[in-house]
């Protein structure tokens, strides 16, 4: 079985059913979005199709996520980027969404606005992702980043670039 997926007049696919349910979980599959079975069928919003409900279910478990507030930390706005390639994505956007109000820009990338800290969100999502996927963080209010899993290398890049005078 695959999916396709109709944005602005464009068809893409095949995906699997497993790629969708990730891309629902990622937030990339909204309710209103028009998906099909077959690339010539008929398109309808995914929100009537069985398989996409349930999947719908699944990320809103049918409660509002708890909202946690670090201690001390102003409200700020965050972007995360994140390479998540275990079956994690929706465990993620749900663990996210507990600190602050998000929005998603597109595969793997994320805004944040909310009150904690880039090393907080770091130290929080890590928990729910496996060896493999990959994390950056920016605090675009405060000039900070946050990373996970992404390389010795990369490490010391990021930090002598963050760390340059002006």
């Amino acid at each position: 079985m695959s999916w396709f997926v109709k944005v602005e007049g464009q068809i893409y696919g095949p995906y699997t059913p497993a790629q969708m349910r990730a891309f629902v979980g990622e937030g990339r599959i909204a309710a209103h979005s028009l998906v099909s079975e077959e690339r010539d069928g008929e398109f309808a919003a995914a929100s009537g199709q069985d398989a996409f409900s349930d999947w719908f279910s699944e990320e809103n478990g049918g409660t509002q996520v708890e909202k946690r507030v670090t201690p001390g930390a102003r409200p700020a706005n965050f972007v995360i980027v994140g390479e998540i390639t275990s079956d994690k994505a929706g465990e993620f956007r749900t663990a996210l969404s507990a600190y602050g109000d998000v929005e998603s820009v597109t595969g793997g990338v994320w805004l944040l606005r909310g009150p904690t800290t880039a090393a907080v969100l770091r130290n929080e999502l890590s928990h729910v992702l496996d060896r493999q996927d990959k994390l950056l963080i920016i605090d675009a209010s405060h000039d900070r980043a946050a990373w996970f899993n992404l390389g010795s290398e990369a490490d010391q890049n990021i930090r002598d670039l963050w760390g340059r005078a002006g």
